[in-house]
């Protein structure tokens, strides 16, 4: 393969740092806070976020970060906040409290009106870590209102999946791109190598990928475009952007994420790596009305409603059976 970019690099080695952090916080005792939102954090995804920030701050001092976390809880919390420093240790040896501390926060912004930015999510898909399932490191860099580089590390699925695979939970994958070139993939380790990308042919049976927890996206829509297309269908439950990956590679043809309520806004950090990895591999990604999805004003993509990723063969097929049922536009 060609040497990579030094933004998709430095980005590689970001997710593959932190990958290794969650895994070894995996292999113990999982302790979930559950945060104002009422989501869960752990302390893999303080220290995933740490880890990510201090790779990319060392190459480029000047990044600016819209990640999810902060360090605000742990500033009052000498445990958990002890435990967030072990972890981050397993792969930055020599990070001390307040090094740890001030990358959190360094990762903690927003919003910003910066062209250029990156976002993070450091443990996307938290739930499935605490059940030792999917979840994703996901980095992406933005540039205008696109992510452009994008590195997303998937701890638990296999990095050799092929196209009609059932199991999504293997021994680890990344894949990464850069501002130009194909996709590549390989395995959570850093001496893996990567193969590039293929872009699946024309499905057949079409496999519908969403997720798991049904707070995140209406289930029950999903099921019933499904059975709309008078195709045959396989549906695939996944945790995180894990599901980009999954269509990206062409395991599934497509991923929907229709909003539970009218003023669920997503955030950035949530889809930036995999709209850009799966949009460089011949996928598709837009709203449920197919406009193109805006990363402009972060943290949320105000300027869109939902997700549909699909393989251009089916993706109109979708939004019109969207359409259809009047789930294009926020009601």
């Amino acid at each position: 393969m060609a040497a990579l970019e030094l933004p998709t690099a430095v980005a590689l080695r970001a997710v593959r740092d932190a990958a290794q952090v969650c895994r070894a916080v995996s292999a113990g005792a999982i302790r979930a806070i559950t945060k104002s939102d009422q989501s869960p954090v752990t302390i893999a995804d303080y220290a995933a976020q740490a880890v990510v920030v201090h790779v990319l701050t060392e190459e480029f001092p000047d990044a600016v970060v819209v990640g999810e976390e902060s360090a605000e809880l742990l500033r009052s919390d000498d445990e958990l906040c002890a435990g967030v420093l072990a972890a981050t240790r397993v792969v930055w040896r020599d990070a001390d409290r307040e090094a740890v501390l001030a990358a959190i926060d360094a990762g903690a912004r927003r919003s910003t009106s910066d062209r250029s930015y990156w976002t993070l999510d450091p443990i996307d898909g938290t739930k499935g870590f605490l059940r030792r399932e999917q979840y994703a490191v996901c980095l992406a860099r933005v540039d205008g209102d696109t992510p452009t580089v994008a590195a997303l590390a998937c701890p638990n699925l296999a990095h050799d999946l092929v196209p009609g695979a059932v199991s999504v939970v293997g021994q680890g994958s990344v894949l990464v791109c850069g501002a130009v070139g194909p996709v590549w993939r390989g395995g959570i380790e850093h001496s893996a190598p990567l193969a590039e990308v293929a872009f699946a042919d024309e499905p057949g049976i079409v496999a519908i990928t969403h997720s798991v927890e049904a707070e995140h996206t209406r289930i029950d829509r999903v099921h019933v475009i499904a059975e709309r297309l008078g195709r045959p269908v396989r549906a695939i439950p996944c945790d995180s952007q894990a599901k980009y990956a999954l269509v990206a590679q062409g395991i599934a043809h497509a991923y929907m994420r229709i909003p539970t309520r009218p003023d669920r806004v997503e955030t950035v950090w949530d889809h930036a790596a995999g709209v850009a990895l799966a949009t460089r591999t011949g996928v598709i990604v837009t709203d449920l009305a197919g406009k193109p999805i805006d990363f402009s004003s972060p943290p949320g993509l105000a300027a869109n409603y939902g997700i549909l990723c699909a393989h251009p063969r089916v993706h109109a097929d979708f939004l019109r059976e969207l359409t259809a049922l009047g789930l294009s536009a926020e009601p």
